[in-house]
Order: C-alpha cells, then structure tokens, then sequence
C-alpha cells in the first residue's frame, strides 16, 4: 500500500499538479516611451528579491515576450524594479583602413544607448511594477532629463 501512494504522488507530481518550484506568473504587456516617442527596439528587466529576472522585449514601443524560464511563461507575481536598455544599431565595420575605428567613429560591438544610464539598472531606474496573476499592462514613461 505504501508503495501504490508514492507512485501515486509521482504521478501527480509528473502531470505537474502542485509539485512545481517555480512561482506563480502575471502576463505582462504595456508600452515603453521616452519623452513621449515610442522606444523602437530593447529590453524591459524585471528584478524581485529572491526570484529569477525576468525580461521582456520592446518592440516598435511595445512589451512584447514577457519571460523568466520559457518564452511567453511571465513573469513572477510580486514587486519588481525594472530596468530598460535600447541602443542604436550598431555601426558598420567598414573602414579604408581596417582597424582604424577613428576613421569612421564606428562602435562595433554596440549601438549608443537610447536611454538615460539611470534607466539601465533597476537600482537607479526609479521604475517599479507589481505583476499580479492573469494580465498586467504597463505604461513606462521614460524622461531624458
């Protein structure tokens, strides 16, 4: 009898019914804007002490592909300080002079940021957000000064 209760609880355990480590998840979407003209292209972070970061992208302005473990899962219900990263596409690698990167001003290995530094760290960020379960809209309103 003890053997048919703990493949019992396996099975359950298996189907994932109340055996997961992960935390409960809240949809996110919204906008992202700075000084009131949509962010193209980055990344919304999601941080929550004692919790996997999360992220999301921003596309065309818009949240898109909230995640923390798989792609479109959320992200953990609770208090979360953000941080947004958007840099310019980076410059070409062309040069008359290949390894002359003062020729062309080039910076190949990363656009220009499109955000003020403050924004890149949910420490500084002042940006703060409560997923709650089921859907969650965020309205982040960026300023340059």
């Amino acid at each position: 009898m003890h053997r048919l209760a703990i493949i019992g609880l396996s099975l359950v355990c298996v189907v994932g019914i109340g055996c997961s480590d992960r935390p409960r998840m809240g949809k996110v979407s919204g906008t992202v804007t700075l000084d009131g003209k949509a962010i193209e292209t980055g990344t919304v972070t999601f941080e929550m002490t004692g919790q996997r970061p999360g992220t999301a992208r921003i596309e065309n302005g818009k949240i898109v592909e909230a995640m923390t473990y798989d792609p479109g899962d959320g992200i953990p219900v609770g208090e979360h300080r953000l941080a947004v990263s958007a840099t310019k596409t980076a410059a070409a690698a062309t040069s008359a002079n290949p390894g002359d990167y003062k020729a062309t001003g080039a910076n190949y290995m990363g656009g220009a940021s499109l955000v003020p530094k403050k924004y890149l760290d949910p420490t500084t960020s002042g940006l703060t957000a409560t997923i709650q379960s089921g859907e969650n809209v965020l309205k982040l309103e960026l300023l340059s000064k």
